[in-house]
């Protein structure tokens, strides 16, 4: 993913990112810093349907095989999944060809009200910081499409968020404006769902928040651990002090 990793498996490589920080910082970035960063890299992960229980074994080795490869799903695969779901297939394979528009619409909106996060002293300046986060929005709204394809709401996988919401922190993302994108991208996306559905004459309207929702759990989940983080490095703080 973008801020985790340019490589399918997390645990490859350095974090994009992270890489970055060592190159720009390698006198005040410590070895255990590092070491840190590598390894939650190895065990942020978002998607946590490849291990639910309720999914048939084939349905969550598609999965899971499609997120390590950090991939959209192939129309063959969307129409086994809504097969499985009840799910109008159409709708959303449509919905796919669009992710890249949607991201960019969303990439739009965010930094046409807050441009000074892509320029110097920004969140996120230089270019490949940007694009880190561009490319995370494009990751989250692929696997809410995987949950929305077989009727999944809860999407994610609990501990790899709560790494994930430790590994934005050390690398200074600006998770705030993240969110802000990610629900430009939920907007966005449930609009468009919404055509494409009405257009297939399928439950359009309904399919399209259930989308929605998948995002808005995502985000929220994002936003809970982060929170929690912050709390615990917080109270922390207060202990060392006293």
């Amino acid at each position: 993913m973008g801020f985790l990793s340019r490589t399918s498996r997390l645990a490859d490589r350095m974090p994009d990112s992270s890489g970055r920080v060592e190159k720009q910082h390698c006198s005040s970035v410590s070895s255990s810093s590092a070491e840190r960063i590598k390894e939650l890299a190895r065990k942020s992960k978002v998607c946590g349907l490849s291990e639910d229980p309720s999914l048939p074994e084939e349905l969550r080795d598609l999965i899971h095989e499609a997120d390590q490869n950090q991939r959209l799903l192939h129309d063959e695969e969307i129409q086994f999944c809504c097969r499985w779901s009840g799910l109008e297939a159409a709708p959303l394979t449509a919905l796919q060809q669009q992710v890249p528009d949607l991201v960019d619409q969303a990439r739009a909106d965010l930094l046409s009200e807050q441009p000074q996060l892509v320029q110097p002293g920004g969140k996120l300046f230089p270019q490949d910081r940007a694009d880190a986060c561009w490319r995370d929005c494009f990751h989250f709204l692929r696997v809410s499409i995987y949950g929305t394809a077989l009727r999944k709401t809860d999407i994610t996988d609990r501990d790899g968020i709560r790494n994930l919401a430790e590994l934005y922190a050390q690398l200074d993302v600006p998770v705030a404006a993240l969110l802000v994108a990610l629900d430009r991208l939920r907007l966005h996306s449930v609009a468009s769902y919404s055509r494409l559905g009405a257009d297939a004459d399928a439950d359009a309207d309904a399919d399209a928040q259930a989308l929605g929702d998948t995002l808005c759990h995502l985000c929220n989940m994002i936003r809970k651990e982060m929170k929690r983080h912050d709390g615990s490095r917080q109270h922390l703080s207060e202990a060392d002090i006293k």
